[in-house]
């Protein structure tokens, strides 16, 4: 029952890897074209909207749920997400698209704002890191089948059959996860009215938007930035990069599980470090302009930065959200992730401007001051159980 329950809280990552990951990075440049402002302002808002919408999509969970169990709140929110697919992939206008693209993110974030409340709802303290292992690698490994999959399908220029495979991942899923999880039993669910923040929170948000921030500016750019480095148009460097980022996603994947493991036993903010350090250099490495070669070992050191930074800091974010809360906290917690992928796309016009040495500067310096909040946080953000609800 217990690898059952992990398998059920962590599944849809996997389509939510789909819509945010592989729609952002592979979908929409097609779309649009290739142009890095269009592709940087549209992704502006749609993520900006995504993550705008959260936070009161995970209060109403908390308030419905004694009425609309949390995974019936999660499967509501993939209608408008199908709905989205069909807009983005079917119509043959650039606006069409940008709504069917604003839609399935604004969705998307409503399916993780009930989702996301899964761990502190149904696992115990000490099986978090683990369950954040998991849930990190269910959401890379989710991004790898996506840039496998999409970046062929696109390749091949089947942009609806790479909608239509989004869409049917997403109904699997979410099948699985009304399997998987049970329903929580309503005689212990609380609704607890606070304006407050638990201590520690803000430190780990702050420190997630800043590392986020630099990976997703390398990542949302990826496919112009191979382009340019192979000096080659960026429809044709699709096959190049959906390679890259599915291999990268899979050494994220399974770094994930094992910095999962060690989240449980070491000192969580000792690992987010780790992983601050470790991105940073990876970005460092995409400076000088050694070809693909360059982007890989860039890309490789920054995955395992990526594992051990996302995970500790999960698992520290369900430490000190309190059960009853969780929908709205987890939520708020979550516009660290939301805001940075939309403030990435900021990059955009900078890009094309003056190429990419100093976005990539730029993208190193915030994912290096995610440090910050974590050495001068509130409380110190211990591995202890004081903070469950």
């Amino acid at each position: 029952m217990r690898t059952r329950l992990l398998l059920g809280v962590s599944v849809l990552w996997i389509p939510l890897a789909f819509l945010f990951d592989g729609v952002t990075v592979l979908m929409l440049p097609v779309r649009l074209g290739g142009d890095a402002t269009s592709l940087g302002l549209v992704s502006l808002v749609g993520l900006g909207i995504g993550a705008g919408l959260q936070p009161i999509a995970g209060w109403a969970s908390d308030r419905l749920r004694h009425r609309l169990d949390r995974r019936v709140f999660t499967t509501v929110a993939v209608v408008p997400a199908l709905l989205g697919l069909g807009l983005l992939a079917g119509t043959g206008s650039i606006v069409g698209a940008v709504i069917g693209y604003v839609l399935v993110q604004a969705a998307s974030t409503s399916i993780q704002a009930g989702q996301q409340t899964l761990i502190p709802e149904h696992v115990s303290h000490v099986q978090r890191g683990r369950a954040a292992g998991l849930k990190s690698a269910f959401d890379v490994g989710g991004a790898f089948v996506a840039f496998l999959v999409l970046g062929a399908l696109l390749a091949a220029g089947n942009l609806v059959a790479a909608a239509a495979v989004s869409a049917a991942v997403l109904v699997v899923a979410v099948v699985l996860m009304l399997v998987l999880v049970p329903r929580v039993d309503r005689t212990v669910a609380t609704i607890v009215h606070t304006r407050s923040l638990p201590p520690g929170l803000v430190p780990l948000i702050l420190a997630r938007f800043l590392f986020l921030f630099g990976t997703y500016a390398v990542g949302r750019f990826l496919v112009l930035l191979i382009a340019d480095r192979l000096r080659i148009p960026a429809d044709q460097a699709l096959d190049e990069a959906g390679g890259l980022l599915a291999l990268l996603a899979l050494v994220t994947a399974a770094a994930a599980l094992v910095f999962g493991w060690l989240a449980d036993r070491r000192e969580r903010t000792d690992l987010m470090v780790l992983g601050a350090v470790l991105a940073v250099a990876g970005i460092l490495l995409l400076m000088p302009s050694g070809g693909l070669a360059g982007v890989v070992a860039g890309g490789m050191v920054m995955s395992l930065g990526t594992a051990a930074f996302m995970t500790s800091n999960w698992a520290a974010t369900t430490d000190v959200v309190p059960r009853a809360e969780a929908g709205r906290l987890m939520a708020i917690a979550n516009l660290g992730t939301g805001l940075a992928a939309a403030a990435a796309g900021i990059l955009g016009p900078l890009i094309d401007a003056a190429g990419f040495a100093p976005a990539l500067l730029i993208a190193g310096a915030a994912s290096a001051g995610a440090v910050v909040p974590l050495v001068v946080r509130l409380p110190h953000i211990h591995r202890s159980r004081e903070h469950a609800a």
